[in-house]
């Protein structure tokens, strides 16, 4: 019969060969540009050497073991810092890191000097006395560190979050948005994740050497699945910033014809300029050239025609894409290839928008259109 101590072995060594090869995916698949290597950190460095001191103990190689204790009981408390760069590196333009942000990392550094403080016999001490299921004073300083990152950093994850969704939809395009949405999920996740383990943790302290690991790496799983799904489309450079488009002309209740003429005015313009070919199309510019304030624009299109001004664009921008759909054999185009005419940054959000859309894929709408003619 397994004995439970194989049983958690097993499970720990799994975990490490499986984030590390996630990892590896991700770095060689990417060719280390973008984010990527900061979802790698994210990966490898708070969880891989927590896994090989579970291993070490319960293997009984004492001597590894006291060499990974002091790295065991002060990377874990990088995950959080690392979610919350991760976060600013995907969605802040220009992010750069910088000595300030060492800071975040302020308690693995105490952590660290805590453990390298005890002397060899205390550390011996401690790694039996957790072989037993219990924990020790330094675990219970760890355990509180990450509680405490727990009620600060989520928070200003998912306030950023909130703030940055504004301001892309307001200056970018909401297919920006669609392509990073999935980090506010990995998000979300991790805070259901954490919270799991901190009530397990509470309930019996042991399930540090195995519920983390697992739970990790379905975590880690999600992550490198979408970085590689969708690519980078939120560009370094800053968001535009437009000043408000002056209210003058503006109107403090539209009636159902003003908002009909605002939207037919729009579509006009829309259509003779094609417009919405340009993938940096963003409201405020687009107000200020038809002359109609961004307030009224968007209230028009969301009240007249019950969508917001991206969907209103990526609507027209569809079209465009059946219509050229409908010409392949023509312009000797193929589908893959027709994305950036229509107006879209990627081929992945070009099908991604087009089957929202239609709820087709461009292919298989293409099919269906030519079986019925």
């Amino acid at each position: 019969m397994v004995e439970y101590t194989q049983i958690i072995l097993a499970i720990n060594f799994a975990c490490i060969t499986i984030l590390i090869l996630l990892a590896g995916i991700l770095l060689f698949a990417t060719r280390f540009k973008g984010e990527n290597g900061y979802a790698a950190l994210v990966i490898v460095v708070p969880n891989v050497p927590v896994y090989l001191y579970n291993m070490s103990r319960m293997l009984g190689w004492h001597d590894f073991s006291l060499i990974m204790f002091p790295i065991s009981c002060s990377v874990n408390t990088m995950l959080l810092p690392l979610l919350w760069l991760f976060t600013l590196k995907n969605f802040k333009p220009g992010f750069k890191f910088n000595y300030w942000q060492l800071l975040h990392f302020l308690p693995t550094l105490g952590c660290w000097l805590l453990c390298m403080s005890m002397s060899w016999q205390e550390r011996i001490d401690t790694i039996i006395y957790e072989m037993q299921g219990d924990d020790t004073w330094i675990g219970d300083i760890n355990t509180t560190i990450i509680l405490v990152q727990l009620i600060t950093y989520f928070p200003a994850i998912f306030r950023y979050l909130y703030k940055r969704r504004k301001q892309i939809m307001e200056t970018s395009s909401n297919a920006e948005w669609m392509q990073k949405e999935w980090i506010c999920v990995l998000m979300i996740l991790f805070a259901s994740l954490f919270v799991i383990v901190m009530v397990c943790y509470i309930i019996w302290p042991r399930t540090d050497a195995w519920l983390i690991q697992i739970l990790n790496v379905i975590a880690m799983t999600y992550l490198v699945y979408n970085s590689l799904k969708h690519p980078v489309l939120i560009t370094n450079q800053e968001f535009v910033s437009v000043e408000p488009i002056a209210e003058n002309n503006s109107i403090q209740s539209l009636t159902v014809e003003q908002m009909r003429e605002i939207c037919d005015r729009a579509s006009e313009h829309l259509q003779n300029t094609k417009a919405y070919l340009q993938p940096d199309i963003s409201i405020a510019f687009f107000a200020k050239e038809i002359n109609i304030s961004q307030r009224n624009l968007s209230r028009a299109i969301n009240n007249y025609l019950n969508c917001n001004f991206f969907e209103f664009i990526n609507k027209m921008r569809v079209e465009e894409a059946k219509r050229q759909l409908l010409n392949l054999d023509a312009s000797g185009y193929n589908i893959d290839s027709i994305f950036a005419e229509c107006g879209f940054r990627s081929r992945s959000t070009f099908f991604l928008v087009f089957k929202k859309i239609t709820g087709k894929t461009p292919a298989t709408w293409l099919s269906d259109v030519k079986s019925e003619s």
